[in-house]
């Protein structure tokens, strides 16, 4: 297989992962015994306007950094790198220099985001996508040893597509992802139609992200270190 047929085919399979993996965000928020990111102490803002993509999430990371979830997508923000926003059904990292102001409800409220071309700038990228994926696969082994397997597989049995990979594989799916994230960073391939940047600029509210590590925090810190430097 060709380097550049190996790059697609891992972009490919990151690009369903991240869908699959927005899916069971939403399930977790909808759970019945109660909201699972609520319960870790991440924040929510709903938006003005209805719809299943518009309410944000978000909470802290290891690192005094913070993560912000979308049906749309997630944004990983790093105080020392910056951050990278990852589009749903793109999988394309995209850099951000302008620190959260506000919480954003829909892609067309985005603000610019840069598209890593430079050796430094893809350097940034690859360290922050392999710092979310890190931080995805250490929520994922929280939710298997918190609830037992058989929640999500519950979860990707009631989704109307077959599972990229099974409940039990998804947190070393993230973790594959998170050794190859400098593959990632390079651009893909050219789509018709396609925009060539997107636009992004959030905002926290100090006091809504406490400064107090949350309980989930510590629950998924050891397995995102130990990628950082990978």
């Amino acid at each position: 297989m060709t380097t550049r047929r190996a790059r697609t085919d891992l972009r490919r399979r990151a690009v369903a992962l991240l869908d699959q993996q927005l899916w069971c965000w939403g399930r977790d928020v909808a759970r019945p015994e109660g909201n699972v990111l609520l319960d870790l102490g991440m924040c929510r803002y709903r938006s003005a306007e209805q719809g299943p993509d518009r309410t944000a999430y978000t909470g802290r990371v290891a690192g005094d950094g913070t993560v912000w979830l979308w049906g749309f997508g997630l944004m990983y923000c790093d105080p020392k790198r910056g951050g990278v926003f990852l589009r749903r059904n793109g999988f394309e990292p995209l850099l951000v220099d302008t620190p959260p102001e506000r919480p954003v409800h829909s892609s067309e409220q985005l603000g610019p985001l840069i598209r890593p071309t430079t050796a430094q700038q893809r350097a940034t990228a690859g360290a922050l996508v392999r710092a979310v994926a890190a931080w995805i696969a250490g929520y994922e082994h929280w939710i298997a040893e918190t609830f037992g397997t058989a929640y999500r597989e519950a979860i990707l049995a009631a989704r109307d597509k077959p599972p990229v990979v099974p409940a039990q594989e998804m947190a070393a799916a993230w973790e594959h992802l998170a050794k190859k994230a400098t593959r990632l960073t390079l651009s893909p391939p050219t789509l018709i139609g396609a925009r060539s940047k997107l636009l992004a600029v959030l905002s926290a509210n100090s006091e809504a992200i406490a400064n107090q590590p949350r309980p989930w925090e510590w629950a998924i810190k050891s397995r995102q270190q130990r990628y950082r430097t990978a």
